[in-house]
């Protein structure tokens, strides 16, 4: 019997005592790597998907993957529309114009992280037990970084900037989101504060009562003047001066949902 014609009948005997064997000989399929799935990959198909309709059987039959398989990188379809929602917003609002100035691209940044949190409080709960996922985080900090550079930032100058911007929008999110939260309650914060004042001795607080109505009366986009003390710091020690076009910008007031 000629060699390949004594191979083809030994692969058909295997075939035949291998039900396993035989079915992928009847399929035509080919032993290879599985498909490479990520959190990032999970994000990207839910928003081409889009996050009214998406489902996780949509998204693991988009990236040619088994439900179970989603479950390794997220927890629930609630949480990947969250992230993907926080990633959309990011997207949305981080300027990518070349010729905006880097204090308006760190604004801008800065803004999309405060109204990503104030919109989806859930985020912040995320973020606090570090439960969030390390792509978006790492994602965001890449753009960041590429625009700051293109800017004549160092990478550290990019990164220190970065944290900055970061933790006084997260700080000022955290502070709307207790505001509307105690109003939903139908216990405003200030109401609550005064309350707090008047029941302690008379002659306590005497500084804090002196500037209670100012403190009580803030808004949420006063830290949007915070941030611009910051920028024209950083900007000085440069020997620059911020643009006249970077004027305060008005976030979303506390109650109210914040505009894409």
């Amino acid at each position: 019997m000629p060699r390949s014609s004594k191979a083809k009948q030994t692969m058909r005997s295997h075939a035949a005592t291998d039900p396993k064997s035989a079915d992928d000989t009847r399929k035509g399929s080919r032993v290879g790597r599985p498909p490479r799935v990520s959190t990032q990959a999970i994000i990207a198909a839910a928003i081409e998907i889009g996050l009214e309709g998406v489902t996780l059987k949509r998204v693991a039959d988009r990236l040619g993957v088994a439900v179970p398989t989603l479950y390794k990188h997220i927890r629930s379809r609630d949480e990947l529309v969250r992230m993907a929602a926080f990633e959309l917003t990011l997207k949305r609002r981080a300027p990518e114009r070349e010729d905006l100035h880097w204090s308006e691209i760190a604004t801008g940044y800065a803004l999309s992280l405060y109204e990503s949190f104030v919109a989806e409080p859930q985020l912040v709960h995320e973020l606090m037990k570090g439960t969030m996922g390390p792509d978006i985080e790492l994602d965001f900090l890449e753009r960041f970084l590429d625009a700051m550079t293109r800017q004549g930032f160092s990478l550290d100058e990019g990164m220190q900037l970065h944290h900055a911007v970061a933790m006084l929008a997260i700080g000022a999110s955290v502070a709307a989101i207790s505001v509307i939260s105690a109003r939903a309650l139908g216990a405003p914060m200030d109401q609550a504060l005064r309350e707090a004042a008047a029941q302690r001795e008379a002659e306590t607080l005497k500084h804090t009562r002196s500037v209670l109505d100012t403190y009580v009366n803030a808004e949420s986009r006063d830290w949007l003047d915070s941030l611009r003390l910051m920028l024209e710091g950083i900007a000085a020690r440069r020997g620059e001066t911020l643009p006249s076009s970077l004027r305060p910008i008005s976030s979303p007031s506390p109650g109210h949902s914040p505009k894409s």
